[in-house]
């Protein structure tokens, strides 16, 4: 049978085992909840970074996605206009109130896609009357280089035949030769042209030069 002693002392090693596991419980559990803290605290901060670089990637995905372009020129609302990245001129044409009655339509593609800071200028018809007139003027200039006469090293198959006894076919055999051997060195050169013989050239030496 145990003495009292024994009995006391008994209860109190239980005691002392009894809080000593208490105490290891109590750190454990502080420890898992401080983890659990620390690893809810990184993906909050990883979730606010991500959030933020979706909101950056959007707000440039919204710039990349519109274009401004400047249209003047005979359009009804002449100005600068915000429009979708991969439209036309035309659907820049129509969101500017549309064409004028004297626009000239013809000279611009208006299947083109426009890019970011584009300038577009509708012409009218009169100025694309003027500068075809102006580009006649100076084909014409080239081919006779100012003096009258035709010169048979630059003029054109319309031109060519402006020569005094020169017809489409001859034109034609004119602009092989100087493909086939290059530029007339001299007006008499053309002698070497088939069918064009001296009674010819008699006829038309003083209207050509090189």
């Amino acid at each position: 049978m145990k003495k009292a002693g024994d009995y006391i002392a008994s209860i109190k090693n239980n005691k002392l085992l009894f809080i000593t596991a208490a105490a290891v419980i109590l750190m454990t559990s502080a420890a898992v909840l401080f983890f659990l803290n620390g690893e809810n605290s990184t993906i909050t901060l990883a979730q606010a970074e991500e959030a933020a670089a979706e909101s950056s990637d959007a707000a440039e995905e919204k710039d990349e996605s519109t274009v401004y372009v400047d249209i003047g020129g005979c359009i009804r609302k002449p100005g600068v206009y915000e429009v979708p990245a991969g439209s036309r001129i035309f659907h820049v044409i129509e969101k500017a109130g549309g064409v004028t009655d004297d626009a000239d339509t013809t000279a611009i593609n208006q299947a083109e896609q426009v890019s970011d800071g584009l300038k577009i200028m509708i012409p009218d018809r009169k100025s694309g009357a003027d500068a075809t007139d102006q580009d006649q003027a100076a084909n014409e200039g080239s081919a006779s280089q100012g003096t009258g006469k035709i010169n048979i090293n630059t003029a054109d198959l319309d031109t060519l035949q402006q020569i005094p006894g020169v017809g489409p076919v001859t034109a034609e055999k004119i602009i092989s030769y100087r493909e086939e051997n290059g530029l007339f060195k001299s007006i008499e050169e053309i002698t070497n042209v088939s069918g064009i013989g001296e009674k010819t050239y008699e006829k038309l030496r003083d209207q050509i030069c090189i």
